[in-house]
């Protein structure tokens, strides 16, 4: 019988392993995962995003954010303006490089899928997917009910 610790031991390992693979499998794009992962999200939802947007979307620190942006724009995947409407905010824009290495981010972020779902039947990630998804949601439902709390 499994463990809490457990759970959390391989929870962990499945977090960690994937990151180092895809670090690795990102080398040619010369990104980290960090800042694969907010570029997978304005090619996903489109660009033009606030900068805030990225941070409710992805559930990443604004620091963390605001520094993997400074890191885009150096090498040349975003540029940032003032939101006309709102002098306080920027929206984030892809560049032509980053429209260029779309595809292959996109494909890069399914080979790590393929890693993952190998040996699986499509029934096992169905429930996997679906039990994570509720462990997820226990996570939100109680990080949400404890802010309220706190006010």
């Amino acid at each position: 019988m499994s463990s809490i610790s457990d759970v959390w031991s391989v929870a962990n390992n499945i977090i960690r392993s994937g990151r180092m693979i895809l670090n690795e499998k990102l080398k040619p794009l010369g990104l980290s995962s960090a800042e694969a992962n907010i570029l997978l999200q304005l090619i996903t939802v489109g660009d033009m995003v606030r900068q805030e947007d990225i941070v409710e979307q992805l559930d990443v620190s604004k620091p963390a954010v605001s520094r993997a942006l400074d890191i885009l724009e150096h090498k040349g995947f975003v540029t940032r303006e003032r939101d006309l409407s709102d002098k306080r905010a920027c929206l984030v824009m892809l560049t032509p490089r980053a429209n260029a290495a779309a595809s292959l981010l996109k494909e890069t972020y399914e080979q790590i899928v393929k890693i993952a779902e190998a040996g699986l039947v499509a029934e096992d990630t169905a429930v996997f997917v679906a039990v994570f998804q509720k462990v997820s949601d226990n996570f939100t439902m109680y990080r949400t009910d404890t802010a309220k709390r706190s006010r």
